[in-house]
């Protein structure tokens, strides 16, 4: 009979047991330094956008010398910040070069790219 009665009232609770689990506490905010990374991988794949982005723009003859600077940048994120975060770069980049672009910002985008290099000159 206490058998009985045991597993009867096990039998009883399992749906709460089953509801207390399936509820999931939030999940927490991330940490300030977590959001300064993300903020900081973002501000990388902007900058591989730009620099695929500069590359469209820039006619056939000026595009060998833009490729040397873009693998100087990408070598640079591999020694300072690891490959993890020099592919988000390249990813970007290749994004940069393939999407369709406004044309009309072409100068905008060669312009940021050479900004960016030369602020990663003085930084070193």
């Amino acid at each position: 009979m206490r058998l009985r009665l045991f597993a009867f009232s096990i039998a009883a609770l399992m749906p709460f047991a089953v509801a207390a689990q399936a509820a999931k506490p939030a999940a927490p905010a991330p940490s300030l330094v977590e959001q300064e990374e993300m903020r900081f991988e973002e501000a990388i794949r902007n900058f591989g956008f730009v620099s695929g982005a500069a590359y469209q723009c820039l006619p056939e003859a000026d595009r060998d010398a833009h490729d040397r600077e873009v693998l100087r940048a990408y070598s640079g994120l591999v020694q300072l910040f690891g490959s993890d975060r020099a592919f988000f770069y390249a990813a970007a980049f290749g994004a940069g070069t393939s999407m369709s672009i406004d044309k009309a910002k072409c100068a905008n985008y060669v312009e940021d790219f050479k900004a960016a290099m030369k602020s990663g000159a003085r930084s070193r």
